[in-house]
């Protein structure tokens, strides 16, 4: 086989049957020059005999627990110039790689991709609360992108520039791919902002079903922030949630009662975060993996 000119790292943990799906969709992809690098971070739950095959996947075991750790060890067994990181419950439209390596021919940096979210269980005009919340709050790219980060949902990274940054923190639960694209910043060499936003590179992600999972995002998002930026966490914790009232008047809605379903859900979800911030920087207690 031919030198990849793209090397797809993706963490799996006790995800099989989705991660089975995200590997046909990067099967399917416009390119054929790319490689697969599945990280199987539950060493005990090894692969069904009836996963898929193909001369572009490799399967690969990281016993660390955490998914940045999974993602380093991806990262090394690396083959191509270019990086594409996403997660074992993603769908990536066919041409997401096109469209990466289309985007990269104008910057040479951090590029991250477009994210769509979508009901695994329902009509989008028919979401639940959970539902609600995370399509107007789990990922959006574009607006991370102006802070100069990104989700590894959809981040696409030169080989070299990830290798000069040292990789992710593996030390991080949650907010590690923030704390690498801050990092990775102070190496870019070229001009204009270290990191783009590219909308051709299209990929979707499931929302998240039920009120448990959405508040467990939650706890481990605010936990990693509060590991990551130690003391510095706990204004923005604190601040009104101003950015996330904009995002609601103004991203396009998917219909129904989903607006306002999400917006109830505010006071709930920023509560949550305060009391794991607050439990981690007075209490010393551990984040929630």
């Amino acid at each position: 086989m031919s030198a990849p000119r793209v090397s797809v790292v993706a963490p799996t943990f006790r995800d099989w049957h989705r991660a089975a799906a995200l590997v046909r969709a990067l099967l399917a992809q416009t390119i054929t020059d790319f490689e697969i690098l599945l990280v199987n971070n539950a060493p005990d739950d090894p692969p069904p005999a009836d996963f898929p095959a193909d001369p572009r996947l490799r399967m690969l075991t990281e016993g660390a627990p955490g998914s940045y750790a999974a993602r380093n060890l991806g990262a090394q067994a690396a083959r191509a110039p270019y990086l594409a990181f996403t997660d074992s419950d993603c769908r990536p439209d066919p041409d997401w790689l096109a469209g990466f390596l289309d985007c990269a021919q104008a910057h040479d940096g951090l590029i991250s991709g477009r994210v769509e979210m979508f009901s695994d269980g329902r009509p989008m005009n028919r979401l639940n609360w959970a539902e609600s919340y995370d399509y107007f709050f789990g990922i959006n790219q574009d607006i991370y992108a102006r802070d100069g980060v990104a989700a590894t949902a959809s981040l696409f990274v030169p080989r070299a520039l990830f290798q000069a940054a040292g990789g992710f923190d593996a030390t991080l639960m949650s907010g590690g791919d923030v704390e690498f694209c801050r990092r990775a910043a102070g190496y870019f060499a070229g001009e204009g902002p270290a990191l783009v936003h590219c909308p051709l590179a299209v990929l979707s992600h499931p929302l998240r079903a039920d009120l448990p999972t959405l508040l467990a995002k939650a706890r481990r998002v605010a936990g990693g922030r509060a590991t990551r930026d130690g003391w510095r966490a706990l204004p923005v914790t604190l601040a009104p949630p101003l950015m996330r009232l904009r995002i609601l008047a103004t991203k396009p809605g998917p219909g129904g009662a989903a607006r306002l379903r999400a917006g109830l859900l505010i006071p709930r979800i920023k509560a949550l975060e305060m009391a794991e911030t607050l439990g981690i920087l007075l209490l010393g207690r551990a984040p929630t993996r």
